[in-house]
């Protein structure tokens, strides 16, 4: 039994002699071929140093290719990081200059405001109301007129305790009492359809020009005098009639509509 055990590697040097033989062979050829000094020998040598340099120099291309295409990703990256930063810098130094404006309107004008921010609004191409983040729990209440520093954007329209619905302008059930403030004419403002934001009720030949700007009349019930309302951009007449359309450019910029002023009356005035 111990001399079967003893003999078993021996058998398998014996089995395996031919692979053994080859790689004796081969290892006392490449000896021999790189350390030989021959010049057929020097021949082979270069030749196959030159191909390992060759797939050297391939390899490293290779090697070179991934890392630029790593550091490209990496730049890609940073660079949206930055557009991101650079967007978010932007909009705040936006935001900045809008608050500036309010609160340069605040300032002189003698009224006291609630400043609120426009959360949701309507997705028509010309959207009639607003809602904001300020309400009843504010001191808020229904008729309150809404404005920017640009001018008269509507009225507040339903109140709930931390928000409010806003009335604009652009409401075809909106209407305010206005003047032009140039010729001191008086007329209606509303908003039509197929005309736009306009003032009726104007007498035929009244003294009102392109560019003149429209403000609310001291004669309103629910607004101040003098909040701007839009600018005079042509006139509609009827010869049949004795009073005029006159369409107006809003004040007003809706579609980037994203702060407001709401006036709230001091408590000795009446509502």
């Amino acid at each position: 039994m111990k001399e079967s055990l003893l003999e078993r590697p021996n058998l398998f040097l014996v089995s395996k002699r031919e692979y053994f033989t080859l790689i004796a062979a081969v290892v006392a050829s490449l000896y021999c071929l790189f350390n030989n000094d021959k010049p057929q020998i020097d021949a082979i040598r270069s030749f196959f140093l030159e191909r390992y340099a060759t797939l050297q120099v391939k390899f490293s291309w290779a090697r070179k290719l991934v890392a630029l295409e790593e550091e490209n990703a990496a730049l890609r990256q940073r660079a949206t990081h930055m557009m991101l930063e650079n967007s978010q810098l932007r909009e705040a130094l936006l935001e900045n200059h809008r608050l500036r404006q309010m609160l340069n309107y605040r300032e002189r004008t003698p009224w006291h405001f609630r400043a609120g921010r426009v959360i949701t609004k309507e997705r028509d191409e010309t959207p009639v109301s607003v809602t904001i983040d300020v309400g009843e729990d504010d001191g808020l209440r229904p008729n309150m007129p809404v404005v920017t520093p640009e001018g008269l954007a509507g009225k507040i329209y339903k109140v709930f305790p931390h928000t409010s619905i806003v009335q604009l302008l652009l409401d075809r059930n909106f209407n305010a009492s206005a003047r032009v403030q140039r010729s001191r004419i008086l007329g209606i403002v509303s908003w039509n359809e197929g005309v736009g934001l306009r003032l009726t009720a104007v007498p035929r030949n009244s003294d009102v020009g392109e560019g003149d700007v429209v403000v609310t009349s001291d004669s309103s019930a629910l607004f101040p005098p003098g909040l701007r309302i839009g600018l005079v951009k042509h006139t509609f007449e009827d010869k049949r009639s004795l009073f005029k359309t006159i369409g107006l450019e809003p004040a007003v910029d809706f579609s980037r509509l994203e702060e407001v002023f709401v006036i709230t009356y001091p408590e000795n005035r009446p509502q």
